[in-house]
């Protein structure tokens, strides 16, 4: 190939220098001038929008929060109206009828009327005083959070009535159970919402706000409102709502004027919501307090944003990069803060500049036009024929029409261009073998990395459960055989015989529910190892079951229960210890849930080539949402057991695993409120008949 000659002319050098001397100082003046007054004016009415918006704002956050109040001081005067009405009555009578005391010692709504999905439901204390006063506010409580919680329902998580600090819970919740899903322990706990309505701690009887906090169970952000109810110039408890701020948190973190974000933030410092600092915010618990913090950022903010008044809702940051708009959410005391950068003003003003200067450019489309002519043959069509040549060799190809003979620029151009067209066609063979190649080494390690990801999600998950286990069902066991053997040691001497022997049974009992527990994990582990060793064999379904219930007759009786096996002459395919297992597991829970004096029927049918043994019991059943979860690892429902037994969740998670360890299948039939049938599906063995 030939050296290119060098250019001899140079045409792009002698049109710039004309144009440039005759535009440059005119627009480089107009456009500074527009700049400054375009940024001027933009301030001006970015401003008067930002107004409008925190206004609109704050009106629409502030609604539920004065609402609230609105709705607990309805609450406690529609109680004292009620109260009132029934001063000389006896309530005695529709108390008991309503509620009774269960085994743990708290009163709870009676089983048979318990439906927490439409009313609400009930736990006193075992220590509250039920005295007729007590009762008659249990009554009007109840009957309020019945009425009233679905009303405002669609707007607010619940809606709650508590009685003398902590004696009484009233609570409207369809989500859960609130009353027996919580011990005596858990309802003795004092919170905000029941000491902050005491005289001691309200004594101007005021309706209040807790702060923000992140509820468990609910699994969202939350705040309560509490309105004091005193009763003839007496202390009675509070009625309160707790309002959910998940879509308060979402509206302003990602609703906002384009190019700005806002943020909540309390009076005293605690930092409500923000869209950078959510996880911060989480793991403090809502308890992300700007004045004991290290974020300068957002605390420079805060402070400059405390200096806003209703007369002046607009102050700038401290580093004066941004305009803030202040405006009030009521009812929660709480400042909404709308962040305007500056630099949206001055990219604005720019672009009106910019706009100007293009403008002053049109102005020389006359003068181009004239040149256009000349252009064309010079410079515009060896450009378009370089174009083309540039779009050919994108495309895999190579173009010979390009002009190389040409002494200019154009020319020189076009000699480095075909240069480089045949090195790059070179290069490119070797780099689509890479990229191919790496390509695929990137997709194989990517589908690696989510698989393993998914695995130590579950595992990590699974490993929470158990230490939840290990820290609640296991150390109250403990605790409870180390308190009740320091009482014996120091009792030995004091106490009869008899009485020593009741505790040494009640340490006997602990221990084997240590042992049940610690034995359900082990199986539990042996099973997804791959450890547990099955030995498939013949077995009678009819010796297995009757061992089964001749076992259970002895434990059956403490709750006055009954299980009746009906014989089925089936024999099936299995090992005999795990069928053993199943079984025992599904009694187990059939007596744990029915109620006392029922009967838990065990029966064997036989299905074609299969034998269903179905375990039926008279207990509340399950609820549709809860089938499900039924068989999953550590899953524990809403369905209390009915004489105070324990469960760790695992008992029907090892049930499935046995049963399909024996090819068999396993199942739930059941309608919430009338018990619950689950069933073991197994191969049928068929026997020869005898010859006579």
């Amino acid at each position: 190939m030939t050296a290119p000659a060098t250019p001899s002319h140079s045409l792009f050098r002698r049109v710039l220098r004309n144009m440039a001397l005759r535009i440059g100082l005119v627009a480089l003046a107009v456009t500074a001038v527009s700049y400054y007054y375009s940024y001027w004016r933009f301030q001006e009415e970015a401003l008067a929008n930002l107004g409008k918006y925190i206004a609109a704002r704050s009106q629409l956050e502030s609604e539920p929060f004065l609402q609230a109040e609105t709705n607990t001081r309805r609450l406690r005067d529609e109680f004292v109206r009620r109260l009132s009405h029934l001063r000389d009555t006896d309530p005695s009578p529709e108390f008991h009828r309503l509620f009774n005391q269960e085994r743990d010692g708290m009163w709870r709504v009676r089983l048979e009327r318990d439906d927490f999905e439409h009313q609400a439901t009930v736990a006193l204390l075992p220590s509250a005083k039920l005295t007729p006063d007590f009762m008659r506010q249990v009554l009007v409580g109840f009957q309020l959070a019945t009425e009233y919680g679905p009303a405002f329902r669609s707007r607010y998580y619940d809606t709650f009535i508590d009685l003398n600090i902590s004696d009484g819970s009233i609570m409207y919740l369809p989500d859960l159970n609130y009353a027996r899903n919580g011990s005596v322990a858990d309802f003795a706990f004092d919170l905000e919402t029941e000491l902050g309505a005491t005289p001691a701690r309200n004594p101007e009887r005021k309706t209040f706000w807790t702060g923000i906090y992140f509820d468990k169970q609910a699994v969202q952000w939350m705040v309560s409102v509490v309105t004091p109810i005193d009763y003839l110039g007496r202390y009675v408890g509070g009625a309160g709502q707790d309002v959910l701020l998940d879509e308060l948190i979402e509206r302003t973190n990602s609703i906002s004027i384009p190019g700005t974000h806002n943020f909540i933030v309390a009076r005293n410092g605690d930092l409500i919501a923000h869209p950078a600092r959510s996880t911060q915010i989480r793991k403090a618990g809502g308890a992300y307090n700007l004045n004991q913090v290290n974020d300068p950022e957002v605390k420079g903010l805060y402070e400059a944003a405390m200096t806003a008044g209703p007369t002046q809702p607009f102050v700038e940051a401290p580093d004066g990069s941004a305009w803030l708009g202040v405006a009030q959410i009521k009812g929660a005391n709480w400042l909404f803060v709308s962040v305007y950068p500056k630099r949206l003003l001055t990219e604005k003003a720019a672009m009106a500049a910019s706009m100007v200067l293009l403008l002053g450019l049109v102005a020389l489309l006359l003068e181009l036009g004239v040149m256009a002519w000349t252009l064309k043959h010079d410079v515009a069509l060896p450009l378009r024929r370089l174009k083309e040549a540039i779009g050919a060799l994108a495309r895999g190809r190579r173009s010979a029409e390009l002009d190389t003979h040409r002494p200019d620029e154009l020319g020189d151009v076009a000699r480095t261009f075909d240069s480089m067209a045949v090195t790059i066609e070179e290069h490119r063979h070797n780099l689509e073998g890479l990229v191919e190649a790496r390509t695929q080494e990137l997709a194989v390690r990517n589908l690696e990395l989510e698989a393993a990801n998914l695995r130590l999600t579950q595992l990590n998950e699974e490993k929470n459960e158990l230490l939840t286990i290990a820290a609640h069902d296991l150390k109250n066991p403990v605790a409870s055989i180390q308190g009740m053997t320091h009482l014996i040691v120091g009792k030995l001497g004091e106490w009869s015989q008899e009485r020593v022997e009741d505790r040494l049974l009640g340490i006997v009992k602990l221990s084997e529910r240590m042992q049940r527990i610690l034995g359900n994990l082990l199986d539990i582990n042996a099973l997804e190892a791959g450890q547990y060793q099955l030995r498939l064999e013949q077995v009678s379904l009819d010796a297995v079951c009757s061992e089964l219930a001749a076992y259970w007759e002895n434990r059956l009786a403490e709750k006055q229960q009954l299980c009746i096996y009906t014989p089925s002459g089936a024999t099936v395919k299995a090992d005999r210890h795990a069928l053993w297992q199943v079984l025992d597991n599904l009694v187990s829970n059939a007596s744990k849930y029915a109620p006392h004096q029922t009967t838990i029927r065990l029966e064997a049918i036989v299905i074609g080539e299969r034998v269903q043994v179905r375990v039926s019991d008279q207990g509340p059943g399950i609820a549709p949402h809860e089938m499900e979860r039924l068989f999953r690892k550590f899953s524990r429902l809403s369905a209390v057991p009915t004489g105070g037994e324990h469960t760790t969740g695992l008992g029907l998670s090892i049930v499935k695993r046995l049963v399909e360890a024996m090819r068999g299948e396993v199942g739930c039939e059941s309608v919430l409120g009338h018990g619950a049938t689950f069933y073991v599906e197994l191969p049928l063995v068929r026997t020869a008949p005898t010859l006579a």
